[in-house]
């Protein structure tokens, strides 16, 4: 219907090759940002996890099974809740004072790494996602404070 002359035939390869590039990154970028949401959501439930579990310093979730819920067993159940990896993740307990009802603090950080690599998208992306449980103790606690890295 349209004719089209010798000097239009490159026109829209030409200005594919111009906006491939940003169409690639911003499908880049999105890919980048869920990931980034999904392991925020990760370290979010499984610092809530070990506040849920510390607040009521319970031997029936004794980990190793010496018969002694401690500090141990919090860190190990945060870990055993977050599929990051080894190494990547720091499980900070925090008891003020060891009464009924006072505040306690579980702060889970992870590293978060780059799926595709690309530092142009990095530059824009957290190097660590943190969360804080905040909760009080229902009977007084058998653990103590300490900061850890999930093995």
């Amino acid at each position: 219907m349209f004719a089209t002359t010798d000097r239009e035939k490159g026109a829209s390869a030409v200005e594919m090759a111009m906006v491939a590039p940003f169409l690639l990154l911003l499908l880049l970028g999105i890919i980048e940002y869920g990931f980034l949401f999904g392991t925020y959501n990760e370290v979010r439930h499984s610092s809530r996890e070990g506040a849920r579990i510390a607040a009521v310093s319970n031997v029936a979730f004794d980990q190793n099974g010496d018969g002694v819920f401690n500090e141990d067993d919090i860190v190990s159940y945060v870990c055993e809740t977050i599929s990051l990896p080894n190494g990547s993740v720091t499980v900070d307990l925090t008891l003020n004072t060891n009464t009924v009802g006072s505040e306690a603090k579980v702060t889970v950080t992870a590293v978060t790494p780059s799926l595709s690599g690309a530092p142009i998208i990095s530059v824009f992306l957290p190097n660590s996602l943190a969360n804080t449980a905040t909760f009080r103790l229902e009977q007084v606690a058998t653990w103590a404070s300490t900061t850890a890295t999930c093995p």
